[in-house]
C-alpha cells in the first residue's frame, strides 16, 4: 500500500515540476542572440566610439608623450594630459613599463606604443593580451587614415 501512494505521488510530482515557463525565454532571448559590432568608419572618433562598445570600454583617450590629444571618446580634455604627465612620471621612476594599471572608480589602464600614449578607462581590468589587440586595431586604423 505505501509503495503504491508512493509511486503515485511520484509521478504527480514529476508532471507538475516538470512544466517549464516559457513565457521568460521571449525576454532573456535577445540578450542571447549574437549580434555582430562593425567598427568600420572613415571618422577617428566614430571609430573609437565603435571600438569602445565593442571592447566595452568606457574611455579611450590617444595623446602624444606632451600630452596633446589625438583623439577621445570624452569631453574631458584634462584627462589626456594628466594621463600622459602620470605615464611620463611613472616611466622616469620605473623604467621600461609596458603597461599601467590603476584601480581607482573602475580600471584606468596607461599603455604606451610607438609615440602615442593609450588611456582607457573600464569597470573591469583587461589583460595585457586584451589591451594590445585594442591598440593594434587602433594603429591598423591610423595607418589607413593616414
Amino acid at each position: 500500500m505505501f509503495s503504491a501512494i508512493s509511486k503515485l505521488v511520484t509521478r504527480i510530482s514529476a508532471k507538475v515540476l516538470n512544466v517549464e515557463d516559457y513565457s521568460r525565454d521571449n525576454c532573456l532571448s535577445s540578450l542571447l542572440e549574437y549580434k555582430p559590432i562593425f567598427i568600420h568608419s572613415v571618422d577617428l572618433t566614430d571609430f573609437l566610439m565603435k571600438l569602445r562598445v565593442k571592447h566595452l570600454i568606457n574611455d579611450i583617450i590617444i595623446t602624444d608623450l606632451d600630452g596633446v590629444i589625438v583623439a577621445s571618446t570624452s569631453k574631458d580634455l584634462k584627462e589626456g594630459f594628466k594621463s600622459a604627465a602620470m605615464y611620463n612620471y611613472i616611466n622616469s621612476e620605473l623604467n621600461k613599463l609596458s603597461i599601467i594599471l590603476i584601480e581607482s572608480d573602475g580600471w584606468h589602464i596607461i599603455f604606451k606604443n610607438q609615440e602615442n600614449i593609450y588611456f582607457m578607462k573600464a569597470n573591469d581590468s583587461l589583460s595585457r593580451i586584451e589591451v594590445t589587440t585594442i591598440i593594434d586595431e587602433i594603429d591598423g586604423f591610423l595607418k589607413c587614415i593616414v
